[in-house]
């Protein structure tokens, strides 16, 4: 394989791995506010742990997810002219990053604000 080849076959594997990271980072973001949902509903769980739980899922989402995202806005700019040419480039390229990241992180800021009240009120 020549280098362009090659180029493309890594910054493919790369978007791969950063759709992939993003999409596990939901998903336990997800389960982890399940379980302190069903927590909450159905324990006496300690107040103070619970709350602490709350606020880790809700760091490590927040934290990892936009970072992610940024990685792959970085990825976006850095692909070369026969990739930014293509109809997925073009796409990509007009991708509302900052929407995405605000949904994101108000979606999970919500689900955190939420059960602490419900923890603590």
């Amino acid at each position: 394989m020549e280098n362009a080849a090659l180029d493309r076959n890594t910054r493919a594997i790369f978007a791969g791995s950063l759709s992939r990271d993003l999409a596990t980072t939901t998903a336990i973001g997800v389960i982890s506010n399940l379980v302190t949902l069903y927590l909450i509903s159905t324990t006496g769980a300690p107040q103070l742990a619970i709350s602490a739980i709350i606020i880790s899922t809700f760091l490590f989402t927040f934290l990892s997810g936009t970072n992610t995202m940024d990685q792959f806005k970085a990825w976006i700019a850095d692909m070369d002219e026969q990739d930014a040419n293509s109809h997925s480039g073009k796409l990509a390229k007009q991708a509302p990053f900052t929407m995405w990241k605000t949904v994101y992180s108000l979606t999970f800021l919500a689900v955190a604000v939420t059960q602490l009240l419900e923890v603590w009120i």
